[in-house]
């Protein structure tokens, strides 16, 4: 069996060049599956294509069920192939992103609780002045992107992270502001990820 890692954080806070530097540092030693949600299928890019025009209750469904499929079609067989598997998103932002499209809470773990726990989820942070920043850089925003200041961004991710811990998920926040800041946090995975393996060796 593999390790389902997952990468969550406020837009613009660099989660795509966090997943890219950690496939980069574990792909000499191990076999890496990257994936994302919504999925790279047609329901999910069907999902992605159309999110300015799917809201609250409507857009949670679609999202669970393409979170099944993901599950089912995606993650769940690269992990019996023994990788490591790295979602560019997960359970962490339905809670951010459909509380904020008026979805209570325990809506939202209704549809989620019983998918797959990742063995480790982390949720990347970051100073609001250069989340802005950031986002400026970019051709297109998102609705949520354009709605959503980034203070509120980062305020729901950590109520997530909390929400989630209280779940049993063992979640991380590392703060993404600095190279430095990348790199500390890659090594904290590399760590677990080694950590994971000596148990699976010993047990």
């Amino acid at each position: 069996m593999g390790i389902f890692i997952t990468v969550e954080g406020p837009n613009g806070v660099g989660k795509s060049t966090f997943i890219k530097r950690l496939e980069e540092m574990l792909s000499s030693k191990y076999m890496v599956f990257l994936t994302r949600e919504p999925s790279n299928s047609n329901f999910g890019n069907y999902v992605k294509k159309n999110e300015d025009l799917l809201e609250g209750e409507t857009y949670a469904y679609l999202i669970a069920a393409d979170r099944c499929y993901h599950l089912k079609n995606f993650i769940e067989p690269e992990l019996d192939k023994g990788k490591i598997v790295i979602s560019d998103r997960y359970i962490e932002s339905s809670l951010v992103l459909q509380e904020y499209d008026g979805v209570k809470t325990e809506d939202i773990w209704r549809l989620n609780c019983n998918f797959m726990v990742p063995d480790l989820s982390i949720i990347l942070l970051g100073e609001e002045e250069i989340l802005k920043c950031r986002l400026l850089e970019r051709d297109e925003l998102t609705r949520f992107e354009k709605k959503m200041t980034r203070r509120d961004e980062i305020e729901r991710y950590i109520k997530a992270a909390e929400f989630l811990k209280a779940k049993g998920f063992n979640v991380v926040t590392f703060y993404n502001n600095t190279e430095l800041d990348l790199r500390n946090s890659l090594n904290y995975v590399k760590k677990f990820i080694i950590n994971v393996e000596r148990k699976k060796q010993n047990g």
